[in-house]
């Protein structure tokens, strides 16, 4: 289960709350009075699959896709309409905001690269010297290029 909080823009809370709404879902609305461009906070749970989904639908309904979200796994939820939410959503897909930040998450730091980076090469330039296949594929094995080019597609890219 994950719960999800989204600040509301001005002038969006009534399409965003039909949208919930719609959706059978639960939740919780907070006034914003510390920034001018929001007038609400909004809290839902929703099973893993059905982040996604529910935040186009609130996109669609207003929302920016750079609005201020924090989607969280909390420990338990009780609540009359989970279990309807939960066949609704069945499955194991998580969104593609939380996989982008689980990968975010597990990039090595930048002196761990460099390291890294600099092991391969003198592996691949010593097996270029020896003409060994071996060698240079052990490199490819070692250096840590393709994690942080999986990190960091671009935005249109990751929407197809």
């Amino acid at each position: 289960m994950r719960l999800v909080q989204v600040l509301i823009p001005v002038g969006k809370r009534q399409p965003v709350l039909a949208v919930l709404d719609d959706e059978g879902i639960d939740y919780a609305v907070w006034d914003e009075t510390g920034r001018k461009d929001f007038e609400a906070l909004v809290q839902f749970p929703v099973p893993p699959i059905g982040v996604e989904p529910v935040l186009e639908r609130l996109r669609k309904a207003g929302v920016s896709e750079n609005t201020y979200t924090i989607v969280l796994a909390p420990e338990t939820v009780v609540s009359t309409r989970i279990e309807a939410l939960k066949q609704r959503y069945s499955g194991s897909r998580i969104s593609r905001e939380e996989l982008t930040a689980r990968a975010e998450d597990l990039a090595p730091e930048t002196s761990t690269y460099i390291a890294f980076l600099v092991l391969s090469t003198v592996i691949a330039t010593g097996g270029l010297l020896l003409d060994s296949a071996a060698t240079i594929i052990g490199a490819m094995v070692v250096a840590p290029l393709m994690g942080l080019s999986l990190i960091h597609i671009s935005e249109p890219t990751r929407r197809r």
